[in-house]
């Protein structure tokens, strides 16, 4: 399983980064990274003082939902 992951930044001190995690886990690296695109479009739609500046796609281990 995959997960997405964006990492946000405040656009007045860019060192203020908070990473966003998904809710959803995909079972390929393509649909994840497709979601990461996603998550960084609608950024400065739910938070109007970040910028999404990297995206990752996490391989979670066998039975886990997150790391």
């Amino acid at each position: 399983m995959w997960q997405a992951l964006v990492t946000a930044c405040f656009i007045a001190n860019m060192d203020q980064c908070v990473v966003l995690e998904s809710q959803q886990w995909f079972e390929s690296e393509a649909r994840c990274k497709i979601r990461a695109f996603e998550m960084a479009g609608a950024v400065n739609k739910h938070m109007k003082s970040h910028k999404p500046v990297r995206y990752q796609c996490r391989k979670l281990p066998g039975g886990m939902l997150t790391q």
